[in-house]
């Protein structure tokens, strides 16, 4: 059975998608509850999986990654046996952002981060390849990015 979310619940989910740090005072006053309420209504909305998680969104440029690769991978083997080891190795390698299983031509679409061509090269040599099961590896690279954010539409 889904949990449905009131109008209340959605609110707080879009005050917190835009501002992750705002106080349990703050939030309970730009919803109309009290502070005990708020805080009871937040940790229902984490403990049912609504909000999975709070982090800092950083500068990837400023901290040293400018090079951004959308990386499409296809798989030599298809069983799920090779399937799970593939997602368990990719979640090892820490320049792997993200790692979507797909339809059509690839099989996985991952975003990657590096320091430069170089170390995306050592990236994929050191690290990808050798992820057994991988087959052919396509990298498009990002030239700018017009949008990214991280909330959704509610």
């Amino acid at each position: 059975m889904k949990e449905r979310l009131d109008k209340v619940d959605l609110e707080v989910l879009r005050i917190l998608q835009d501002s992750g740090r705002i106080t349990n005072a703050e939030l309970a006053k730009r919803v109309g509850l009290s502070p005990p309420s708020m805080l009871q209504r937040v940790r229902r909305l984490e403990d049912s999986g609504f909000i999975t998680g709070y982090v800092a969104t950083v500068n990837h440029e400023r901290l040293g990654f400018p090079l951004v690769v959308m990386a499409m991978v296809s798989l030599a083997m298809h069983q799920d046996e090779p399937i799970e080891k593939f997602i368990d190795s990719i979640k090892k390698i820490p320049e792997v952002l993200e790692c979507h299983h797909v339809s059509g031509d690839y099989d996985f679409m991952m975003k990657v981060v590096a320091r430069d061509m170089h170390d995306y090269e050592r990236i994929v040599r050191e690290k990808l390849s050798k992820v057994k099961s991988v087959g052919k590896i396509h990298s498009c690279f990002v030239l700018n990015t017009n949008k990214d954010i991280h909330a959704l539409p509610l």
